[in-house]
C-alpha cells in the first residue's frame, strides 16, 4: 500500500482484506464446485453481476481486479467438461451393439474386462452430486427422488454383482465353472491394481452368493493359488474394524480410484445419527459439519481424478455385466433367477 494508506488508513486496509477473503471464498466456489453454477444459471448470473460492480471499485488492487477477472472467465466458459466419455455415450453405444451378436465370455481376456468395469464404475461413480450425501436421504421413504444417484450406484452395484454370478451358474460343465471363476477372480485381483475396489468388492460378494458357494464340487476344482487370491481380496474389502483395511489402501493410493461408496454412507450416517446439529450452548456444531466435510472432500477427490482408459464396444456387448443394466430399459437383462442352478 501507499505510505499514507499503509499508516494511517485503517479502514482502507479492513476493506482490502475484506475483498480478498471474498474473492477466495468464490475463487475456491467457482473452481471446486462448479456444477452448483451450472445447475442454477440465476446464481451463475448474480455472481458475475457481484464481480463485475467489485472490478468498479476505483480503490480495487491490481491482483483483486485480475483475480476477480479470472472468476468471470471461469463462470463464462463454455466448455468445463474433462473430455471424458459420459454415461451417455455409453448407455448409446449399449442400444446401438445391443441387437446384435454378443462375443462370447472367453473370447475376452481379464485385462480388457476389469478396465471395462472400472470405467463404468468410475462413470457410475463420479456423477453423484455432493448434496445427496446430506441428510441420509438414501434411507428416506422417497430415497429414489432425493437421492437418485445414491440409489442408481447402490442398483449397479447389486445388478453386477448379479450378473458376474449369473456367467458362473450359467455354464453346464463343471470345468467351465471353474475356468469362469477363476477368470473372474483375475479380474478382481486386476481391479484391485487398478485402484477399484468397488469393483473388487462387487465379485467377491458375487462369490460368496449362496447360489455359486454351494457348489461343492466346483470349489474342489478350484486351485489353491486361486482360493488363495479369494482370501487376500476378501480381507482387502471386509467390513470387520469399520473396513479397516480399505481405508488403510485408500489412504495409501493415489486417484484415479473407485472406492466403495457404502463405506462412505455409513460414516455418514453413523456422525448423523451420533452427533447433534446444536451444542450445549445451541450455537452450530462445527465439529460435526467439518466430520461431515472431511468425508465428502475423500469423495470429491476420487471423483474428480478419471481413467485414463479407452471405451472398447466390443467389450461392452457382452462382458461387462453392468452394461446389461444400462441396456436394461431395451431388453430384458440376463439375471440369476432365471438361470438353470447347476447341481456341483
Amino acid at each position: 500500500f501507499p505510505t499514507d494508506q499503509r499508516n494511517g488508513d485503517k479502514e482502507f486496509v479492513i476493506r482490502r482484506a475484506a475483498t480478498n477473503r471474498v474473492l477466495n471464498v468464490l475463487r475456491h466456489w467457482v473452481s471446486k464446485h462448479f456444477p452448483d453454477f451450472e445447475s442454477n444459471n440465476e446464481l451463475k448470473t448474480k455472481v458475475i453481476a457481484f464481480l463485475e460492480e467489485v472490478m468498479h471499485d476505483p480503490e480495487l488492487l491490481t491482483q483483486e481486479r485480475k483475480a476477480a477477472a479470472n472468476i468471470i472467465r471461469t463462470l463464462t466458459q463454455e466448455d468445463h467438461s474433462d473430455n471424458q466419455i459420459t454415461m451417455e455415450d455409453v448407455t448409446q453405444l449399449v442400444s446401438q451393439v445391443g441387437g446384435g451378436k454378443a462375443e462370447p465370455f472367453e473370447s475376452h481376456s481379464a485385462l480388457e474386462i476389469a478396465e471395462q468395469l472400472t470405467l463404468l464404475d468410475h462413470l457410475v461413480f463420479k456423477v453423484i452430486p455432493y448434496e445427496e450425501f446430506f441428510g441420509q436421504g438414501w434411507m428416506k421413504n422417497d430415497k429414489n427422488e432425493k437421492t437418485p444417484y445414491i440409489m442408481r450406484t447402490t442398483k449397479h452395484f447389486n445388478d453386477t454383482s448379479n450378473l458376474i454370478a449369473t456367467e458362473i451358474l450359467r455354464c453346464d460343465d463343471l470345468v467351465s465353472r471353474v475356468a469362469v471363476i477363476e477368470k473372474w477372480v483375475a479380474v478382481a485381483d486386476i481391479c484391485r491394481c487398478l485402484h477399484n475396489y468397488n469393483a473388487v468388492l462387487e465379485i467377491t460378494s458375487s462369490l460368496n452368493r449362496s447360489s455359486v458357494f454351494r457348489l461343492k464340487k466346483t470349489w474342489l476344482k478350484v486351485s489353491k493359488q486361486t482360493k488363495g487370491l479369494i482370501d487376500k481380496l476378501q480381507k482387502l474389502v471386509s467390513s470387520e474394524g469399520r473396513f479397516k483395511n480399505l481405508r488403510e489402501a485408500l489412504k495409501n493410493c493415489d486417484p484415479p480410484c473407485v472406492p466403495y461408496l457404502g463405506m462412505y454412507l455409513t460414516d455418514l450416517a453413523f456422525i448423523e445419527e451420533g452427533t447433534p446439529n446444536y451444542t450445549e450452548d445451541n450455537l452450530v456444531n462445527f465439529s460435526k459439519m467439518r466430520m461431515i466435510s472431511h468425508i465428502i472432500r475423500e469423495i470429491r477427490q476420487f471423483q474428480q481424478t478419471a481413467y485414463k482408459i479407452d471405451l472398447q464396444p466390443k467389450s461392452y456387448s457382452f462382458t461387462v455385466p453392468s452394461c446389461r443394466w444400462l441396456h436394461s430399459c431395451i431388453s430384458t437383462p440376463v439375471c440369476c433367477p432365471g438361470v438353470p442352478v447347476p447341481t456341483g
